[in-house]
């Protein structure tokens, strides 16, 4: 493995490591044996209409061994720049992890999160809803940071499996879902 990717997961690791949420987000609850993971439900009931015009449910997003939620605004420029590697991710990790997007001016702005999402190839199995939607408030307390995008992992009982990851990271988030996964990485000679 090259020294520049080496030195990436390390910074990377060590933003995971201390990142911060606001004080009124739940307390970060984080599980050392990920390999027990099984396939569940989405832990949260929900309906809401999604930035496609669809109406989803939890049911929507299927069972999977993971969960990934993204708090994300319209009118943030590294959000909307890590878009397209979101949707790569969300394609590449589509049978093992579900994707919701929590879009904070939904209400607002819903035909712009749409031509984002369309135009950052966001596929319709990553799930993108109105944050304000009241069944969601238990995701949005742990997203909530005060900062977008602000990103965690769940599991199926709805156990937050990182402290929120705070900011945009693009591809990283694979080398993140790897290491939960129990993925080994790519050694390259």
């Amino acid at each position: 493995m090259s020294k520049k990717i080496m030195c990436l997961i390390t910074v990377f690791l060590i933003l995971i490591l201390t990142s911060c949420s606001a004080s009124s987000a739940k307390p970060v609850e984080t599980t050392a044996d990920t390999t027990a993971l099984e396939a569940l439900a989405f832990p949260f009931a929900f309906t809401a209409e999604n930035v496609f015009g669809n109406t989803v449910t939890e049911e929507t997003l299927g069972e999977r061994e993971l969960f990934f939620v993204h708090y994300w605004a319209t009118w943030c420029a590294p959000c909307v720049q890590e878009m397209p590697d979101l949707a790569k991710i969300a394609e590449e990790y589509s049978d093992r992890v579900g994707f919701i997007g929590l879009v904070s001016d939904f209400g607002s702005n819903s035909s712009g999160a749409k031509n984002i999402a369309e135009t950052s190839g966001v596929p319709q199995s990553f799930i993108m809803v109105d944050a304000e939607n009241e069944a969601l408030s238990p995701l949005l307390s742990m997203v909530q940071s005060g900062y977008v995008p602000t990103t965690v992992i769940i599991d199926g009982n709805g156990k937050m499996l990182t402290a929120p990851l705070i900011g945009a990271y693009g591809e990283l988030y694979g080398t993140v879902l790897d290491t939960i996964l129990g993925v080994p990485p790519e050694v390259t000679p």
